[in-house]
């Protein structure tokens, strides 16, 4: 599978929606707590379909409860967020993107351009992992998923005249993915091409464990990311670690924080609640 996390945050953050189901969600929630100071933890999902119901009783009161919102990356608007992935996307002369993959893959990559909507002449012009994360926003389409309908912007909302921080810069978080060795884009490319034929993966299978606050079924679908070294220390094992220590070094100071980071990374092995717990600080799950 794709870099679930990671990668479908950012790649949905560049699609559109068009239909408005009406949805429950319930998903997870952690705090952590001092006698001064609380920090709740939220696992998001960075693009919805419009009409989902994600604030359950215990979501809006830490929300209402809070006094500082701390984000993955700081809000932007969608023509500057775009502006922002085509600067680094693209780079003049590279291979046509189907000589990027073995020959016995190009029929898969071929296969998942077009379910995602997506052409050769399309992604010819970006890097293999902009390539990747296009054909994952294409395929994020099916389930006419958006940005604008995700969690942050509502957050951001909800948060209006209270202090706003975000653990990375936008430009950080994709020069994450343009780190990654050739190898790691390739295996980006192909999963993603593989993902985008099947409507039980990617995206639906994502929202489906959100949507349920299924902690095991979330960790399901971000473990495939460590299955590469490269892509499973860039994209999870460092950040955690980096988030993990921002949120201890908070603890000392008083107040009251919402942290929403893609859930992803607050589930299974290594996630940020795991390494807090092993630093020392009770975590208990509120929702």
């Amino acid at each position: 599978m794709i870099a679930r996390w990671c990668a479908l945050g950012l790649a949905l953050a560049l699609s559109g929606c068009a239909r408005a189901p009406e949805t429950k969600a319930h998903p997870a929630l952690w705090r952590v707590g001092d006698a001064d100071t609380t920090i709740w933890l939220f696992g998001t999902i960075h693009a919805l379909p419009p009409g989902v119901d994600w604030q359950t009783p215990a979501v809006a009161r830490a929300i209402a409860a809070a006094d500082t919102l701390i984000v993955e990356v700081p809000p932007a608007d969608p023509a500057a967020a775009r502006a922002q992935f085509v600067a680094l996307a693209e780079q003049p002369g590279l291979p046509p993107i189907a000589s990027r993959v073995s020959v016995g893959d190009r029929p898969t990559l071929a296969r998942g351009m077009a379910a995602a909507g997506q052409s050769a002449a399309d992604l010819d012009g970006l890097k293999t992992w902009a390539a990747a994360l296009t054909i994952t926003a294409g395929a994020g389409h099916a389930e006419q998923a958006s940005a604008a309908e995700g969690v942050e912007p509502v957050l951001t909302h909800r948060f209006a005249g209270k202090a706003i921080g975000a653990l990375e810069t936008r430009d950080g978080q994709l020069r994450l993915f343009d780190r990654l060795p050739g190898t790691a884009q390739r295996e980006l490319l192909v999963q993603a091409a593989i993902d985008a034929q099947d409507a039980a993966r990617g995206y639906a299978q994502v929202f489906k464990a959100w949507a349920a606050g299924d902690e095991a079924a979330l960790a399901a679908t971000v473990a495939p990311l460590r299955r590469n070294p490269a892509i499973g220390k860039t994209l999870l094992t460092d950040r955690n670690a980096r988030w993990a220590s921002v949120i201890v070094r908070r603890m000392a100071k008083p107040g009251r924080v919402f942290l929403a980071v893609g859930a992803g990374h607050l589930v299974g092995p290594g996630s940020v609640v795991e390494l807090l717990r092993k630093r020392g600080l009770k975590v208990e799950r509120v929702e």
